[in-house]
């Protein structure tokens, strides 16, 4: 049986999704998560590098001492599950000389995922130069990219990498299991308007604008955000949520507001399938892959500016059965186009026909 070696981050379950759909389609499946998080003496050098630019010539070498100890635990780790096809994701993590031995060790595929901007352009000024360059300096080494966004598609082409497709991200369903919501609770999360996600100034802008109604708003790093920039935490943060609270407030609050994050130029987030898979009415920014996957009013409602959401949610609030409706229409949607399983079984038919992989990859022999 071929065996499928992903390495990727431990990112809210999409990374088990994304191995259980591999493991569906009949594949021997290993995933391998990378550490997301740097140790202190990391911090406290990418801090110095990133304040002092001066000194990186200081801190580089501390950074890259772990991460290339990372790198040779992950290329012992391949070595062992001796893998038929090697799958990236992200790839921020690792040397392109990693690549390379891992092409003369293995004489397997190594594919790649990209789920963020691969260039770190917005996020550049919070990461260190190893992490930011990795991927630029090693994407001619992978036998097949997939993008999750176009706009980071055309991006990778203009440098001369051909060998690249634009692939969406997708919901896992399994995770959107009915969920018992007590009265108690219902009443908690009944709001107008729900956000769940991290805080970046384009979201507050629009969350702000919207603070005269009934809002929720949940995530990570709220409290540090607004303490860095010298503010008081807004009233309309209610704090952190995970697994099923998050389908809780979804299912209880009228519109569940989807704001994509700076890094989305064209692209769709997670968000974008799981608020419809869980069965909640969503309203969302739009962003141009949008129209590639759903029936725009039909099947998902958008917005382009304040004004145009302002007049959404006041006219959703009032047609509320309307909203359901739509948006039941594109949870059927995700449900036959949208999942991990199908993303899988793309990057298989995919790389078969572009001969990466021979037509018969993973059948009994």
């Amino acid at each position: 049986m071929a065996k499928i070696f992903i390495s990727a981050p431990d990112f809210y379950g999409i990374d088990s999704a994304i191995k259980e759909s591999f493991e569906q389609l009949g594949y021997d499946t290993v995933l391998s998560n990378y550490r997301t998080k740097q140790n202190l003496l990391e911090r406290i050098s990418t801090k110095i590098g990133l304040k002092s630019p001066s000194l990186k010539f200081i801190v580089n070498p501390v950074l890259k001492y772990y991460l290339n100890e990372e790198n040779k635990k992950f290329i012992e780790t391949v070595k062992k599950e001796e893998p038929s096809l090697i799958f990236i994701i992200k790839g921020d993590h690792l040397f392109p000389d990693t690549l390379k031995e891992l092409k003369r060790q293995n004489k397997c595929p190594i594919i790649a995922y990209i789920w963020d901007d691969p260039f770190y352009s917005y996020a550049g000024s919070f990461t260190d130069d190893l992490r930011k360059s990795n991927f630029e300096q090693g994407m001619d080494l992978y036998d097949y990219i997939f993008v999750y966004d176009t706009f980071y598609v055309e991006q990778i082409k203009k440098r001369g990498i051909l060998n690249v497709k634009y692939l969406p991200l997708a919901a896992d369903l399994k995770g959107f299991k009915n969920v018992a919501i007590s009265e108690e609770e219902q009443n908690k999360y009944n709001y107008d308007i729900c956000f769940v996600g991290a805080p970046y100034p384009n979201r507050i802008k629009i969350l702000e604008s919207l603070k005269h109604y009934s809002l929720g708003v949940y995530g990570d790093g709220w409290s540090k955000y607004f303490l860095s920039i010298g503010k008081t935490t807004p009233s309309y943060y209610k704090g952190k949520a995970m697994g099923d609270k998050v389908l809780k407030i979804y299912l209880s609050s009228k519109i569940v507001l989807n704001i994509h994050d700076p890094e989305a130029r064209e692209g769709l987030n997670t968000r974008t399938f799981d608020i419809l898979a869980s069965g909640a009415a969503e309203m969302v920014d739009w962003k141009k892959n949008l129209e590639m996957h759903f029936k725009i009013g039909k099947e998902i409602v958008t917005f382009k500016d304040n004004i145009d959401l302002l007049s959404s949610v006041e006219y959703y609030l009032k047609n509320h059965d309307l909203l359901r409706e739509i948006s039941n229409n594109g949870r059927r949607r995700v449900r036959d186009e949208h999942t991990w399983i199908h993303r899988a079984n793309c990057i298989i038919n995919t790389i078969k026909e572009h001969g990466i992989i021979s037509k018969d990859f993973g059948l009994v022999k």
